[in-house]
């Protein structure tokens, strides 16, 4: 009986809970046991509250502060509690019997919401709001819990750290959609993890404080995690750094702690000294304050392809065993399946906490992760202690993933990715949403890159036409959903603050496509004015999108260069362009002195001599023997064509530096800009290789590498290997 109801709420859910009286209701996360009736009430009604003494008092001052209560004691009665509380007694039977549960009830004459605990009717009252969000609110009975304990979010990226204000408005939107847990771990934190022995200053810290309050208001566990693997001594001082550091977070009210010694190698990376330290920040702090939660570890080992024999039974065998132990699963970037769970729970004794490193795009910054979040199995969640998902710097445009995370997390079986992500697009965007789902779509794919995830659905509507017809409504239709998002900026200002940057670029590329289109025609009709006056055009715009960067202020530690469509329209319309202009070229000599002769196409490329990739190392150049896995755009760079010299520049995808005409790295700046007279280079191939000369006006050397740097030589040195990245 039992499972035939939850079968057929769960088919409601799917169905956006529309009542099968037409009265629209949606709840996200979908809930694990719902059924709708007719109209109760309208979502102008107020409640008198009853119970609100006992209950939850987070919960209460959400009801409040939603303007839903009054002292009318005529109005219709809203019993709220926890199991065990006098208000909501008689309902004790119907509240499901697991953690953050909750049972709610609208009639039109009164309305119940049950939790087992704080937390659970917190989440109930959350789902109250989302009902009062439509016009007419539908009777229903609701059961829900959540299907993993342990469900949120992991700032563990690369690059620009959140901002306050970032954070704040995370908190607010993981309580609305039951993420509970928050763990603080930027990598540039310099308190977290280069500096982790000292203490933050006290505006720092007041900040933290800050957080750590909205968190526990949002009913989010707010997880603090220190990095000492760098360059830990294994000592009794640095042990006791480390439990004085957490006694300073504890003062500022945090009661949840993990230690990372992720992406580290040498000392810090043995497995029995971390044990050690874990069991002993254990005994003599977690055991000492005991509204202390069990410590989290994310292993060096953190993932099936970097685990060795002996390290992680290891750590299963040593450490304690209510510390959790993340992971991500079969490699660094992956979604988890039950056979990785077979693999890795047993080798650490417990059940892993699943720390996935999705839509994080520290590795492909030029890119937006925006496609719907799938490939993770529906049947592990009794395999897990805890889900996170490690998100983009872009806290803002992280949600759309987020979103679908939440949904995932709270009633697993259920979850439909496609579902979930129409949902989340027009949730945060409600005031444009079709063309913000329109962006979304042509921001998918991750690309190509050493971790190997690819993303399907990139413009799927692209691909499939074939006419220039339909292809220039394609692309007008770019332009027209930038322009309408850019006007949406009023009303969503944080998300189009972030996403700026590239819905211009997008706006641009449509640009570009409906030039190269008309090219196409001027072709066919062998009008060769009007053929370069549409290249020379495409040229314009497509420099105009060059120019674009996202987190180009000062002090930035990653800035990229905003890239649309990356897998489908961008490379259609580069590819085409070429192919036109080389057709061009065999026919017609108008203008021909403006097309590009190409040694190379334009890209990403690793440049490697004698098996060296050339690498960005904290601002100089390099050659290092091996791929760097953990942060791959140090080592890529953009070979980009200049119109005006006929030229190329080259620089690095990880911080926008370029290479200058000393062969040295340069930050782009106001007082030593990019010069394209004196910082483009000739790309000359012979064979597999290629020589890189100077401009004449540098002095029309060639570039020669020795060890850790490029120095100059007058003969010519066709050493460099260009291995495209896509």
């Amino acid at each position: 009986m039992r499972s035939t109801f939850g079968l057929a709420c769960r088919l409601a859910a799917c169905l956006c809970l529309y009542a099968l009286t037409g009265v629209a209701q949606t709840v996200s996360p979908l809930p694990q046991e719902a059924s709708f009736g007719a109209a109760a009430f309208p979502c102008t009604t107020k409640f008198y509250l009853v119970g609100e003494k006992d209950a939850d008092k987070d919960a209460v001052s959400l009801l409040k502060d939603g303007g839903l209560t009054t002292t009318d004691k005529q109005a219709i009665r809203l019993l709220i509690g926890e199991a065990g509380d006098k208000a909501v007694k008689p309902y004790l039977r119907l509240i499901p019997d697991a953690e953050q549960g909750y049972y709610l009830k609208v009639s039109p004459t009164e309305v119940v919401i049950a939790g087992r605990d704080g937390e659970g009717t917190f989440y109930g009252v959350q789902t109250f709001l989302q009902l009062m969000g439509e016009p007419q609110v539908a009777e229903c009975v609701i059961r829900d819990w959540p299907s993993v304990p342990c469900r949120g979010v992991i700032e563990g990226f690369y690059g620009n750290p959140w901002s306050h204000e970032d954070r704040l408005r995370q908190f607010d939107f993981y309580g609305k959609n039951k993420l509970n847990c928050y763990v603080y771990g930027p990598k540039d934190d310099p308190y977290h993890r280069a500096h982790w022995r000292e203490p933050y200053p006290e505006t720092e810290a007041q900040r933290i404080s800050e957080l750590v309050a909205a968190a526990h208001r949002n009913k989010v566990q707010f997880v603090w995690a220190i990095h000492p693997g760098g360059d830990i001594r294994w000592t009794k001082d640095d042990s006791l750094a480390i439990v004085n550091k957490l006694q300073q977070m504890y003062k500022l009210g945090v009661r949840s702690f993990a230690v990372f010694f992720d992406d580290i190698s040498g000392e810090g990376a043995k497995a029995t000294k971390q044990a050690a330290l874990l069991n002993y920040i254990t005994d003599e702090f977690v055991r000492k304050n005991r509204d202390v939660n069990p410590l989290i570890i994310c292993p060096t080992d953190y993932n099936k392809s970097w685990a060795g024999k002996t390290y992680l039974p290891t750590l299963g065998k040593e450490l304690y065993p209510d510390i959790r132990i993340m992971w991500t699963g079969s490699g660094v970037v992956d979604m988890i399946e039950l056979d990785d769970l077979d693999w890795v729970n047993p080798r650490i004794g417990r059940k892993a906490f699943i720390w996935l490193n999705y839509p994080v795009n520290d590795y492909c910054q030029s890119r937006l992760l925006m496609g719907k979040t799938y490939g993770n199995g529906l049947d592990i969640c009794s395999e897990v202690s805890g889900f996170c998902s490690n998100p983009m710097e872009y806290a803002e445009a992280s949600k759309v993933s987020l979103y679908s995370i939440a949904d995932y997390t709270w009633n697993m079986p259920a979850y439909d990715p496609t579902a979930s992500w129409q949902r989340a697009m027009r949730t945060l965007m409600p005031t444009s949403s079709d063309a913000f789902r329109f962006f979304c779509e042509n921001n998918v794919d991750i690309g190509k890159s050493g971790h190997g995830l690819r993303r399907e659905g990139e413009s799927e509507e692209f691909v499939s036409l074939e006419r220039n017809e339909q292809m220039e409504a394609y692309f007008r239709k770019m332009i027209a959903s930038a322009s309408e998002l850019l006007l949406d900026s009023v009303n969503q200002p944080y998300m189009l603050q972030e996403i700026a940057p590239w819905v211009r670029s997008m706006a641009l590329l449509g640009e570009r496509g409906l030039l190269v289109c008309r090219m196409q025609e001027d072709l066919d009709k062998a009008d060769t004015v009007a053929f370069i006056g549409h290249y020379k055009a495409e040229q314009e715009a497509y420099a105009r999108q060059k120019s674009i960067v996202s987190r180009g202020y000062e002090g930035s530690i990653m800035k990229a260069k905003p890239l649309v469509s990356g897998s489908v329209v961008s490379p259609w319309v580069s590819s085409t362009l070429d192919s036109l202009t080389d057709a061009y070229l065999k026919l017609h000599t108008y203008g021909a002195d403006l097309l590009p002769v190409r040694s190379i196409k334009e890209g990403e490329y690793l440049i490697t001599v004698d098996g060296k990739y050339l690498s960005n190392v904290q601002g100089s150049l390099a050659f290092l023997a091996e791929r760097d896995s953990i942060n791959p755009q140090r080592q890529q760079w953009i070979v980009e064509a200049d119109p005006s010299t006929h030229r190329y520049k080259i620089s690095n995808k990880q911080d926008g530096s370029f290479l200058d005409e000393r062969g040295t790295l340069r930050q782009p700046n106001e007082q030593r800009p990019f010069n394209p007279a004196l910082h483009t280079f000739t790309l000359s191939r012979q064979d597999d290789k290629y020589s890189i000369r100077q401009a004449p006006q540098a002095g029309d050397a060639y570039l020669c590498p020795e060890e850790k740097r490029l120095t100059e030589s007058p003969t010519e040195q066709t050493v460099f290997r260009f291995q495209s990245v896509e």
